[in-house]
């Protein structure tokens, strides 16, 4: 500030002297002018707030100060704290009402997100209506709140507590909780459900919240019905996922989902899309193809999430490929499983029976949620265990092999003696040696003594439905199977020579084969091949198997030597049967994708063996009248 100005040929000032902003403020108060800007909720100050410019002469003194707005303007401040404390829900109070009313409004979102509709809930205007009837002029912040509804609760205790009827539209549809539960039985498990709604988001629909230690018992084919309140939707999408040849003769969708809705059994082991082709089938008499319902084009929420949780209820993973996540969480899985309380303890160390009667299944109680666990036998080496293992699958293989192991256990002599005399055996390694792995299979080979005494074993002791379960059953299979043992080890080392010197003969001359007009009829008799015989293809074989490989490798030799005089009528039988063999290929691929085994592609895939016996080597007899049109009518038959 200056004193005095003096203006010569230039100006200048007297008389200087610095000044603080501040100092003006407080001695002009009655000159300066305010203005304020922004006012907004503070939750953690409770209070109202807005951003202050102080002015003097119009220079700006103060810019952007922020100060409380409830005394500046209490009308324009009380109704910034209702509706953003109290409508849109930023406050914090311990008050019962509070409570009440998220808790209330949380639960109609709930249905909201369960029915995926946005009117339900009543506009937030109508909130503010309510809490403006009720709270009296001149309350605009927490402290102000607090103290008066203290006072005013003594005389009305559920002063601001909501009903269920102020938040729901009047024209709002009821949403029915039987459509929409809250748990889900899959099997003997209960396990609950979350919803959510909010399309743009990966978690979108219905989550089945699983305990990873259960993520081996839940089966992806329970999971694709959801809930009741979404299987029409899901299916009226399904219906219209198909080509249009289907679908016109379906028309009108909606209509012919209400008729079929009520033919389906959610509980039924089929799967969903074996079940709706059957009743359509039934229905309108119309076969669809598995392969042409397209569930990859339905929207995210028509397909059940699954999340994964830890003993603590955190999140390990989620998503929608129940496969994969089995796969990812295989070893945990096992682990948390075994740790669970249960009755048949976990034996160890045994090299005889010493397990009493072990039990097909055993119910397991844990935090609330019923479980099955599945007892077995487990193959330690040179010992054999009993644990509870947590699928029926898992425990059937590890039973059996357990069982195998507890059979060398007990026949040590026996079992010297059958290594020594397996006729052939050195002959058939050099053989066995040569043939390629499985496709995908990385694992070492197995020296083919060991296969060979481990398939004999199995079918003298462990062909029976019912595998052993209690001391008597173990002692009663013993005695019947070492009676077959060895006449069995004749007849299959017998028979598996041959098998491997007719597929050593065909490798070598198909390998040798260079004619270039011959090779697509080559390429495929190679890989008809080696799906029959790979490194161990005895491990899936049967006895009564034998004399069919037998055949198909006769009939490939057959094959292989007409090609010298009539490859353009092999390679037109080929293009016959190409259809349906390219249609088993990509079912085949798919299935392995997922993880299952179709027992009616199995079915098939033997009967494409047989077709390719009548087609190519009519002179081996077929085990049963095959064509391209008996295939295609089982095909539809099996519903695939």
């Amino acid at each position: 500030m200056a004193a005095e100005l003096v203006e010569t040929t230039r100006l200048y000032a007297r008389t200087v002297a610095k000044i603080d902003p501040r100092w003006i403020e407080s001695l002009s108060g009655h000159l300066v002018k305010r203005n304020y800007s922004e006012p907004h909720w503070q939750k953690k100050r409770g209070q109202v707030a807005a951003y202050e410019r102080v002015t003097l002469y119009g220079v700006t003194i103060v810019s952007g100060r922020k100060v409380n707005y409830g005394p500046v303007n209490p009308v324009e401040a009380r109704e910034i704290f209702i509706r953003f404390a109290l409508v849109e829900g930023d406050f914090e109070t311990r008050a019962k009402f509070w409570r009440h009313n998220q808790e209330l409004i949380e639960y109609v979102h709930d249905l909201e997100a369960r029915a995926r509709r946005r009117d339900i809930l009543v506009d937030p205007q109508v909130l503010y209506e309510y809490y403006d009837k009720h709270i009296p002029e001149g309350i605009y912040s927490k402290p102000q709140f607090e103290k008066w509804l203290k006072k005013a609760t003594v005389k009305q205790p559920k002063l601001l507590f909501l009903k269920q009827s102020d938040l729901v539209r009047k024209d709002a549809d009821i949403v029915d909780a039987g459509n929409f539960p809250d748990k889900v039985k899959l099997g003997s498990l209960m396990l609950p459900l979350e919803y959510h709604f909010d399309p743009k988001e990966e978690r979108d629909g219905i989550s089945l919240v699983v305990p990873v230690a259960l993520i081996n018992q839940v089966n992806a084919t329970q999971g694709d019905w959801l809930v009741p309140g979404l299987l029409k939707e899901k299916l009226i999408a399904l219906l219209k996922s198909l080509p249009k040849q289907y679908r016109r003769m379906l028309v009108p969708i909606p209509d012919t989902v209400d008729k079929l809705i009520h033919q389906l059994d959610p509980h039924s082991d089929l799967p969903m899309i074996q079940q709706v082709s059957a009743q359509i089938k039934r229905m309108k008499a119309i076969h669809i193809p598995e392969d042409q319902w397209n569930e990859s084009v339905l929207d995210r929420h028509l397909h059940m999430n699954y999340k994964i949780v830890d003993a603590n209820h955190k999140e390990l993973a989620s998503g929608r490929d129940l496969y994969e996540l089995q796969k990812q969480f295989a070893g945990q899985a096992q682990q948390q499983f075994s740790e669970l309380p249960v009755s048949v303890n976990d034996v160890s160390g045994k090299k005889s029976w010493e397990f009493g009667n072990i039990p097909q299944t055993q119910k397991i109680e844990q935090a609330g949620v019923s479980m099955t666990g599945f007892p077995a036998l487990v193959d330690e080496g040179d010992t054999v265990g009993l644990r509870v293992l947590d699928s029926k699958p898992t425990a059937e293989v590890s039973h059996q092999k357990g069982l195998l192991r507890l059979i060398k256990l007990a026949l040590p002599k026996e079992l010297r003696y059958l290594k020594k005399n397996l006729p052939g055996l050195d002959r058939m390694r050099l053989q066995y040696a040569k043939v390629p792995a499985a496709q995908g299979n990385q694992e070492p080979h197995t020296d083919l003594q060991d296969i060979l005494v481990d398939w004999i074993l199995m079918q003298s002791f462990l062909q029976s439905v019912q595998h052993a379960r209690t001391q008597n059953q173990f002692d009663d299979m013993l005695e019947a199977g070492k009676q077959e043992m060895m006449l069995i080890a004749n007849q299959s080392c017998k028979q598996l020579s041959e098998i491997l010197e007719h597929y050593q003969q065909l490798r070598k001359s198909l390998g040798q084969v260079k004619q270039i007009n011959w090779m697509s009829s080559i390429s495929d008799m190679k890989q008809q091949l080696d799906n029959l015989i790979y490194q161990g293809f005895l491990e899936h074989m049967t006895e009564a198997r034998f004399k069919d490989y037998l055949r198909y490798l006769k009939g490939l030799q057959i094959r292989l030597d007409k090609l010298a005089h009539a490859a353009p009528r092999d390679q037109q039988l080929m293009r016959e049967m190409s259809g349906v063999y390219q249609q088993w290929q990509e079912r085949k691929r798919l299935a392995d994708k997922k993880g299952r085994i179709d027992e009616r592609l199995e079915e098939i895939r033997w009967m494409l063996e047989e077709l390719r016996i009548s087609l190519f080597a009519q002179q081996v007899k077929t085990a049963y009248p095959v064509s391209v049109k008996r295939i295609e009518k089982r095909w539809k038959e099996l519903g695939l």
